[in-house]
């Protein structure tokens, strides 16, 4: 079985970040630092909760931490212009949904409750990449739409 080297994701995560500073708009920002905000949350709390040792058990102190970024996520793709949000909230109901299948269904396996949880994860990430990479392309979008009477959401 094959597993990433650890810092793949800080790697992924730091970098989505300094792209949402440089090109992003506020929502960008926004969704990278509560993205970094609920990482740093989740390692605090599998260390005060498990003793440091990541475990395939449900999770309640991060299923906590990714339902209040969800939260934020919705808040963010709820007042945005654009379609990005929307994916990233989806993505991140999908980490929320994988914790709570882990609690009703213990059967389910510690390597499928892990894995899933990192690949919509990182599908976040990338979503939120892509509305950092592409936030200056819609700024003067944003502003011909609303003077646009009948104008669609892009």
């Amino acid at each position: 079985m094959y597993q990433l080297p650890y810092w793949v994701w800080p790697t992924v995560l730091l970098t989505v970040c300094a792209l949402a500073v440089w090109r992003g708009r506020d929502d960008e920002r926004l969704a990278a630092g509560g993205q970094l905000a609920n990482w740093a949350l989740s390692i605090l709390l599998v260390r005060t909760t498990t003793g440091g040792v990541a475990s395939s058990g449900p999770q309640w102190g991060v299923l906590a931490a990714d339902a209040a970024f969800l939260i934020l996520l919705l808040w963010i793709a709820l007042r945005s212009d654009r379609y990005w949000p929307l994916f990233a909230a989806a993505f991140h109901l999908l980490v929320v949904s994988v914790h709570i299948g882990r609690i009703v269904d213990p059967r389910i396996s510690g390597w499928a409750y892990i894995t899933a949880g990192l690949v919509f994860a990182y599908l976040v990430l990338v979503t939120i990449g892509y509305g950092a990479w592409t936030a200056p392309r819609h700024d003067g979008a944003s502003a011909r739409l609303s003077e646009d009477p009948g104008a669609t959401r892009r």
